[in-house]
């Protein structure tokens, strides 16, 4: 009779190196199942709308410092504008009492007309270095500036000369003298009016400053805030689930090293015993 015992282990030997085989690329493609998922749930994670919000406060903080910095450079220009105003108060001043020095009050002589004009012009100089400045927002002193460059150039269309000076208020004028003396007070007096003005227009910007910088540092402490409070609360979710995924696997590893023990147990127990004359059987 013919011993088939040879052929069922050599069956079994087969149907569980098959099934093994099986289990690999099953496991294989359920791997990269699980894999997949817990991408897309990371991916869900990590764009929950922070990463927008954090956006959104950046570029709102870097336009404030845009604008803080251009606010710091319109406030020196502010402050420079207002130091000149009050030399052009007292260099108007200055150079009216020129054509009162030293001569008769109704009359200049080629020497006081000189100085007068001399001064006139370093005036004149020195409020065309007022600067103009403009500031994206709801103000602005370049008002202030057309004021003295309008000035600058009236004082610019007058020239002191030998001779008569008019009365003040006077009906009819000889020459320029009388005219000149009256606008070189007038803009002493329109300078210090500026000044006092442009003062209050630099405490605004000052302010302004502030305040600026003020809700430029709530936006870094609420950056900082949503940054560590959300990296440490999305690594805690993604390290949970790549936990949950690997006990997965390994529960579904396991148990199928389970079977295929069982399997392997069971494909032993098909061989037959060896010959009782075999030395096989010292191992038996």
């Amino acid at each position: 009779m013919v011993d088939d015992s040879v052929f069922r282990t050599a069956f079994s030997n087969i149907s569980q190196a098959s099934t093994r085989a099986a289990f690999e690329q099953r496991f294989n493609a359920i791997q990269n199942g699980i894999i997949n998922r817990l991408n897309d749930q990371i991916d869900k994670i990590t764009d929950d709308g922070t990463e927008r919000r954090l956006a959104e406060l950046q570029s709102s903080r870097d336009d404030l410092f845009d604008y803080v910095g251009k606010a710091n450079n319109y406030l020196f220009a502010v402050q420079t504008n207002r130091a000149r105003l009050q030399e052009i108060a007292l260099g108007s001043l200055s150079t009216a009492a020129k054509g009162e020095v030293d001569g008769d009050a109704d009359t200049f002589t080629a020497s006081e007309a000189a100085n007068l004009n001399e001064a006139k012009e370093h005036l004149i100089e020195n409020m065309g270095r007022m600067r103009a400045v403009y500031f994206p927002g709801p103000i602005s002193d370049q008002t202030f500036v057309n004021i003295v460059y309008h000035d600058a150039q009236a004082l610019d269309s007058l020239t002191a000369v030998a001779g008569t000076v008019d009365a003040e208020d006077s009906a009819s004028t000889t020459n320029d003298n009388r005219a000149l003396l009256d606008l070189l007070s007038q803009v002493s007096d329109r300078a210090v009016t500026l000044s006092e003005s442009t003062k209050i227009l630099e405490a605004t910007v000052n302010d302004m400053i502030i305040k600026g910088q003020k809700e430029i540092l709530s936006i870094e402490a609420t950056l900082t805030e949503i940054t560590a409070v959300e990296i440490a609360k999305k690594t805690e979710e993604i390290e949970a689930l790549k936990i949950k995924y690997g006990n997965l696997l390994r529960a579904i590893s396991t148990t199928f090293e389970v079977n295929s023990s069982i399997g392997d147990m069971l494909v032993t127990g098909t061989r037959p015993p060896p010959d009782r004359t075999s030395i096989l059987n010292l191992f038996v």
